[in-house]
């Protein structure tokens, strides 16, 4: 999945944005972007499953945790497909399939693995903007920045139906779903 931190990841951008290179998610929806009053989106017709590789990243200090952290992707086999687009093409409504499990480790060697496959459906907004990522099954991980909701940090998220939304302002707000657990991962690699 990808997982939104500023750098891609996953099924959302770890660390692109999100979390890492790359970005996951799953499901339908019924929003449409308008543009002079017509309708931009279309329906991806029967779209095939493309490989969605993820990269090590690296997360700044200060832009999730007080301290850096690197990810280092131990395992990825995810495939993403477009289920909506705008009129140009781009995607707006995205798929993620797969197998994701990354090493999270600071300078001082502290590390913890998560599992971050599953699936999910991730939106954009004109010209590839990120606007969310719902989970339908599986894990994400996302960068949470200063002002979002509930606090700044990199969340290992779980739990169909949570997700992440980018809000007008730049922040990101964070939502569980029924069953959702969220674990700050700055917490859990604090030295």
């Amino acid at each position: 999945m990808r997982r939104i931190v500023g750098v891609a990841i996953g099924v959302t951008t770890l660390v692109v944005g999100a979390v890492g290179g790359s970005s996951a998610s799953l499901a339908t929806t019924t929003g449409s972007a308008e543009s002079a009053g017509h309708d931009t989106t279309t329906k991806a017709a029967n779209p095939p499953w493309i490989p969605s590789p993820e990269e090590d990243f690296t997360i700044a200090a200060g832009a999730a945790c007080d301290f850096e952290v690197f990810g280092e992707i131990l395992q990825a086999r995810e495939f993403s497909k477009d289920v909506t687009t705008f009129d140009n093409g781009d995607p707006q409504t995205q798929l993620f399939k797969g197998p994701l499990i990354i090493r999270f480790h600071t300078e001082t060697d502290e590390f913890v693995d998560r599992n971050a496959s599953g699936r999910a459906f991730q939106e954009f907004g004109p010209g590839q903007s990120f606007k969310s990522l719902t989970i339908q099954s599986g894990h994400f991980v996302t960068r949470l920045p200063a002002g979002s909701t509930p606090a700044k940090g990199l969340f290992y998220v779980g739990g169909k139906w949570s997700s992440v939304v980018k809000n007008a302002d730049g922040s990101n707000s964070l939502f569980l779903g029924p069953d959702g657990t969220a674990e700050n991962l700055c917490d859990t690699l604090a030295p």
